[in-house]
């Protein structure tokens, strides 16, 4: 087709599109091009000065009139231009999606958007220190550890499988989907709803330390808490208690005051496992727990019966640890191993303690001193679990001819 030849026609597939020149007094050329195309019925005109201008547009609206997008062909060259800068403004977000966060942002501040984000970014963001989780946690546990607490037992169980998934990631970039991910793979609750629980711990000190923004709720908190089923009381029987002690004086001598403190005292693993002789007071008739925490009722005298007191002076008392590494759980592989084996459920020792103090005494608001919990646990899961008789002779069991072993009580 020769370049002189007017109107041009710009074909693609079924779709044709013409460009005339027609004469225009203010065009500085004399001649302004028209583009001509039918949309759904409707010629439709558009003007411009040159003819590239022209033979563009009508290259681009034959192209999308063939793909039937009949909306973008209809669109002017202004409201493409506008639409495009608006897309390059948004970035990675939708164009749509940028409107109504702008609206609900201009609603919920007034119209003052950009000082209520200056504000927040201040307030927020200013002063936080950009860590990993690895090194945050470093800071945490040398923190914990500088203020008295222990955190072996606990936090430094979680902390390593929780690094494990997020310690190369900043702390700050953690979200709670995600942290709610790892909490789902743990398959027990009460597991689960644990290692949350130190989780709160960790970020709450992150967002107090500015290393998260100060937001009403950690990432941590925002997480679901699992439903646990009823605690089950699994206890050990009197005669069982009374089986295991005479197997740890008889085979395992070194772990019948693990023994004895566990049944006769309802303390706790950790408890046993940090409880020093010279926090045992046979003289005096109680233990001083050891491991207690300050300003909580584990911290505590646990009364020592006449039998736990004849039990233990059999016992070879060296100064340092009562039990041995593993003790309580040694004493449980001991009981399995027994022919016949004999029943020792995980805290049996201390269900049992807790079942037969209250049966024997009644004294609920006592127990709950002696055990270091509240009366309100013991109340709702320990009452009636056994009866009087039993109560007393869960503490009566005493070693056979202990009394030809027994030494006197240091004076003074």
């Amino acid at each position: 087709m020769s370049a002189e030849k007017w109107p041009r026609k710009v074909t693609v597939g079924n779709v044709l599109v013409r460009v005339y020149r027609v004469k225009h007094e203010t065009a500085a050329s004399g001649w302004a091009y028209v583009v001509a195309h039918s949309e759904a019925g409707t010629r439709k005109l558009s003007k411009f000065a040159t003819p590239a201008d022209a033979l563009a547009e009508a290259r681009l609206k034959a192209e999308q009139l063939n793909a039937g997008r009949l909306e973008g062909a209809s669109m002017s060259r202004a409201d493409r231009e506008l639409l495009d800068a608006a897309r390059k403004i948004a970035g990675d977000v939708p164009v749509l999606a940028a409107l109504q966060e702008w609206q609900a942002a201009r609603t919920v501040c007034r119209g003052s958007i950009l000082p209520a984000a200056e504000f927040w970014a201040q307030t927020q963001t200013a002063k936080i220190e950009n860590l990993t989780a690895n090194e945050a946690a470093l800071r945490f546990l040398a923190a914990k550890r500088k203020a008295g607490v222990d955190v072996s037992a606990g936090l430094e169980r979680t902390l390593p499988k929780f690094l494990e998934k997020f310690g190369g990631q900043s702390i700050s970039t953690i979200s709670a989907k995600a942290l709610q991910g790892w909490l789902n793979e743990m398959d027990h609750p009460s597991t689960r709803n644990t290692h949350r629980r130190r989780l709160v711990t960790f970020f709450k000190w992150a967002r107090k330390s500015d290393l998260l923004p100060a937001a009403a709720q950690t990432e941590a908190e925002k997480t679901d808490i699992a439903r646990e089923e009823d605690l089950e009381i699994g206890i050990v029987s009197v005669l069982d208690f009374s089986r295991i002690l005479r197997l740890m004086a008889a085979k395992h001598p070194e772990y019948l005051a693990t023994t004895v403190l566990a049944g006769f005292c309802g303390l706790r693993r950790k408890e046993l496992h940090a409880q020093k002789w010279a926090d045992v007071l046979l003289e005096r008739g109680h233990v001083r727990v050891t491991s207690a925490k300050r300003n909580t009722p584990a911290k505590r005298l646990v009364p020592l019966c006449p039998a736990a007191v004849e039990w233990l002076m059999v016992c070879d008392r060296k100064p340092g640890l009562v039990a041995p590494p593993w003790g309580i759980d040694m004493v449980r592989k001991f009981c399995r191993e027994a022919k016949p084996s004999i029943p020792c459920p995980e805290n049996g020792f201390r269900h049992a303690y807790i079942s037969h103090r209250v049966a024997q005494t009644g004294d609920i608001a006592e127990t709950s001193l002696a055990a270091g919990n509240s009366a309100r646990m013991i109340h709702a899961h320990y009452r009636e679990l056994v009866s009087k008789a039993e109560g007393e002779a869960w503490f009566s069991i005493r070693p056979i001819n202990a009394a030809d072993k027994l030494v006197a009580f240091p004076k003074g």
